[in-house]
């Protein structure tokens, strides 16, 4: 019986195509929040950073007078954000993978840095299930702060 409910619950996750519903809708969730991100950086004036751990990722601002980074846990749309169960991101800068901490730290540590120019930190972000390679969600984005989001196998570029 329990390996009968494990097996219905992996079959709805999945559809006729072996498409994964829920790792496309995080993967287009995380795509336009990084461009919101990045808009918000332009008309604001201020430098965005996003940063990525094991289970989530969060957005964080650059107070200048400061000389910090500062969370934005009170935006309705760029707060922390807690990845669904099973899914786990990797993330890949300037050609080297990076090891993704376990927790975020008290103090910010954006990887990825959103710049008030339109420029972005390049960077290739994917989604995969534990244990699994395809499908994958693939985001990169380039120096100019282009995004792109495909959907397939995550080789290792």
């Amino acid at each position: 019986m329990v390996v009968g409910v494990i097996a219905a619950a992996a079959v709805l996750s999945l559809t006729a195509g072996g498409r994964d519903r829920d790792l496309e809708q995080q993967g287009r969730r995380l795509a336009a929040l990084l461009e919101l991100a990045s808009e918000e950086a332009i008309l604001q004036g201020r430098e965005f950073g996003f940063e990525v751990v094991a289970d989530g990722y969060r957005f964080v601002v650059y107070e200048p007078e400061r000389d910090e980074w500062w969370l934005l846990d009170d935006d309705m749309h760029l707060g922390p954000r807690t990845l669904p169960d099973g899914l786990r991101p990797g993330l890949r800068l300037e050609g080297r993978e990076l090891t993704l901490p376990g927790a975020f730290a008290e103090t910010p540590r954006p990887q990825v840095l959103l710049l008030s120019s339109g420029e972005m930190t390049p960077f290739r972000l994917t989604l995969q299930r534990a244990g699994q390679s395809l499908p994958a969600a693939v985001l990169e984005a380039d120096a100019v702060g282009r995004l792109s989001l495909q959907f397939g196998e995550a080789d290792d570029r």
